[in-house]
This record gives structure tokens, sequence and C-alpha cells, in this order.
């Protein structure tokens, strides 16, 4: 065998400490970008932080009272509002140090983006795979590692791999339960004696199973943000103007951010101190850079959603259009990526009313063929509209309905009626017809 030795040269992309800054940065609310930036003004002589109206004092240590000043003690970084750490920073952490890969940690961020605030994964994982440029293999290799983060429970498909990931976690993951895990659909109904002939147990046997499963946390990423207030102001606004809808960002919350040289002219002396104060310079302008480049991306990614979904913004959801991450990442040039965390936690206010970005985005439900597709809230919206529309003493069925709904232009199935009634909450024609006569006696 013959040894050789020669020279290759590739490129790759290596992810710098300033572009996870500017990942982190994008995906800030004003809040947390005004406390950021007061931490950073602390450390920073050359950095002129203005922070807006309405920011708690202790998130504000650069307008210091002179007894706080003239004080030896006072910290002012510990005078900081510890905001609750968000449940993207806390899986982000864990990414950081589980994956060693940049590609592994690519898609693992892609997973983090499709991540819902429930902690269930809100995309298929072909679906993580398209936009990450990577295999359904590979995608599923780094999802695997990603149901390992705390809390368990994480980055699960269904409530059963929710619960099926917190029981091997505790390590009491038995042949029972998992059959258990299995037939959710029976354990809801009651079918308790199924359950048992399934599992091969007793009736009694799995009521004990029961009470292990209600131990368990079926939406654990609910925990990062319960206690977490909803952030207003919204972080932009649409009107309709002359000339069309335009958007606009809510300056009036947003923190103001300038290099001051003051500290080169006073360092001029010192080489240590001239150093320093380049670098500080340095790391100034990079930060007012990144600032204008979040507030153009923020900017860009509202204009263009409001493009596409005029017809809501005129005429209610029931005019949604189908929309994904993709699609205004093509618009713009940029990166589902980057699209999804520019959306995460904006609200936008409009005419009718103030909405999260993620609203506007909608998968589609196709109507069948040589027919335009329809948002699944437009399909929502219209089935809604129909029962709205029926006489209470004779409902329609979901049969009807359907028919109804092809009648309008729109192809339903029986099941997908069913489906979407169940999901609007509304009761089967069966019930409805027993509250509808209920009604009639109570008014007789």
């Amino acid at each position: 065998m013959e040894l050789i030795q020669s020279l290759s040269q590739k490129t790759s992309l290596a992810m710098t400490r300033r572009m996870q800054n500017s990942i982190r940065i994008l995906q800030m609310s004003n809040q947390d970008l005004s406390a950021y930036l007061a931490a950073e003004a602390l450390e920073n002589p050359c950095l002129d932080v203005r922070l807006p109206e309405g920011v708690a004092p202790a998130a504000r240590p650069l307008a210091q009272g002179p007894t706080q000043a003239a004080s030896e003690e006072w910290d002012p970084v510990a005078a900081l509002a510890a905001a609750p750490e968000s449940l993207y920073a806390h899986v982000g952490r864990q990414i950081d140090l589980r994956f060693a890969s940049t590609a592994e940690r690519r898609v693992a961020y892609g997973f983090l983006d499709m991540l819902e605030p429930s902690g269930w994964l809100g995309a298929s994982v072909e679906e993580v795979a398209a936009a990450s440029a990577c295999t359904v293999a590979f995608a599923e290799t780094v999802l695997s590692a990603l149901q390992e983060c705390e809390p368990a429970g994480l980055f699960a498909r269904s409530l059963a791999e929710c619960l099926r990931l917190q029981a091997r976690e505790r390590d009491v993951l038995t042949w029972e339960l998992a059959a258990v895990l299995d037939n959710l659909p029976l354990l809801a109904a009651g079918e308790l004696t199924t359950l048992a002939g399934i599992c091969d147990c007793e009736p009694e046997d799995i009521g004990e199973i029961l009470a292990v499963i209600r131990g368990f946390d079926p939406k654990p990423g609910q925990a990062f943000t319960a206690d977490r207030p909803p952030v207003f102001p919204p972080d932009l606004t649409a009107r309709k103007g002359p000339l069309g809808w335009e958007v606009e960002l809510n300056r009036s919350h947003l923190p103001s951010v300038a290099v001051s040289a003051d500290a080169l002219s006073a360092a001029a002396g010192n080489s240590e101190a001239r150093a320093f104060s380049a670098q500080a310079m340095s790391s100034a302008r990079w930060l007012v850079h990144t600032l204008e480049r979040r507030q153009a991306t923020l900017l860009q990614t509202a204009t263009a959603i409001v493009r596409r979904q005029t017809g809501f913004l005129e005429h209610g959801p029931g005019h949604l259009n189908p929309l994904s991450l993709e699609d205004i990442a093509g618009d713009l040039g940029l990166h589902a990526s980057t699209i999804s965390r520019a959306t995460s936690g904006r609200m936008i206010d409009t005419p009718r009313g103030a909405f999260p970005l993620k609203t506007f985005f909608c998968r589609a439900f196709p109507s069948g063929a040589g027919q335009q597709d329809l948002s699944q809230d437009a399909v929502l919206s219209l089935v809604r509209t129909i029962v709205a529309a029926e006489d209470p003493a004779r409902p329609l069925s979901d049969t009807a309905i359907a028919k109804r709904a092809q009648s309008a232009g729109t192809k339903l199935a029986r099941r997908t009626v069913t489906k979407y009634r169940e999901a609007l909450g509304i009761p089967s024609s069966y019930d409805r017809r027993r509250k509808a006569e209920a009604g009639l006696v109570r008014a007789s």
C-alpha cells in the first residue's frame, strides 16, 4: 500500500462570536434589547445608549441618581432587571454546548426555529431538512440528540412522544406504559378494559399507569412563557395610505444607539488606553451597524408579509392566503431561519387589531386541480360561516357542510370537515340539535 500526501483547499463557514450575537440581537424583543444595550453601555465608553420611555428604572443603569452614583457598594450591572430566560435562549444555550459540528448546529437551530411555545415541534423533519439543505436521515439524527435537551419532552412531534421522552428520562418506561402511550385515544375514551387486554394486565393496573402519566408535563415549553406578559406596544404598524399599505417601525419604544468619540480623545496620551478605546470604538460601530440591520430586516420582513396578505387586512380571516417562511425568504433573498427569527414574538398593529406576525403564516389547503389553493385559516373561516348560517333546529351534518363548501368553490372531504369543526370547538350536528331543543324547552 502506497501512502500519498497531498494538499487540498476547501471553504467552510465558521460561526463567529459576532455572528452569534447578531442572531441573538435579531431574536430579541424590544425590552430584551434595551436591557442588553444598557449592560453593553456600562462596559463600552464609546457607546451612547438612550433607552425608550417606559423601561423599568432597574433596567436603565445610565440614568442613575446622585445617591446611587456616590455609593461605592451600588452595582449598576446587578441592578439590571433580570428577565426570565426564554425557551429559545434556554434551548439555544444547550445546542451550543451539545453540538460541535457547524452542520449539526445549523440543523439544530433549524429545529429550534420551528419549536412552538408548548415545546412541541411545529414542523415535520422533512420540512426542516429541506430548509436546512440536508438529508432527512441527518435531520433525524440531530432531532434525536435535541430530544435529550432539558426539560424532557421538548421537540416532541405528538403527545405520545412527549410523554414517552419524559418516561424514558425518568427511567419508568415499562412495556405496559409504552403500550398505553401507543393507545392514548382509548385512554381518553375511558376504554380501560380494552387497554388492559392490550397491555395484558388487569384494569386496576391501568389506573396505576395513569397516575404515572399524570405526573408528566404535556407542554414542557410553557414553563418558560407562562409567567411572562406579552410585549406591548406592537413592534410595527401597518396602515393603508394613498399609495397602498405602508409598514413602519414603532420607534418610540426602540432604544437609540450612537457612537461617541470622547473616549478616544481622552486616551490620546496612553498606549494601553488607546488600544482599549480603539477596540471599544470597533465594538460600538459594529453594534450600531447590527442594530440598523436588525431594524431593516424587521421592516422588510413585515412589508413583504403585508404585501402578500392585503386580503386579510382588508376583508378578514377568510381571505388569508397560504404563506410560508420560505415564501418570504425567497422574496427577500434571505434564509428561512432568518425570517423565523425576525417574526418570532413580533407584533404588528393593523386596522383590524394587533396580531403576531406568525399569524400571517398559514399552510395551504389543496383545493384540487384547476382551483386556487386556500389557506387553512380560510377553510376554517368557511366552515365557521356555514355553521353560523344554518337553521339551529335542523343543523347541518358534516356531509352537508362539505356539499355547501363545494358549492362555494372549495372541495372538502367529510372527514376534513369533521377535523376542522372539532378544531373550531363546534359540536356535532346531533349535539347542536340537542342544544337547540334544550333552549326551546327552557324558553317555553
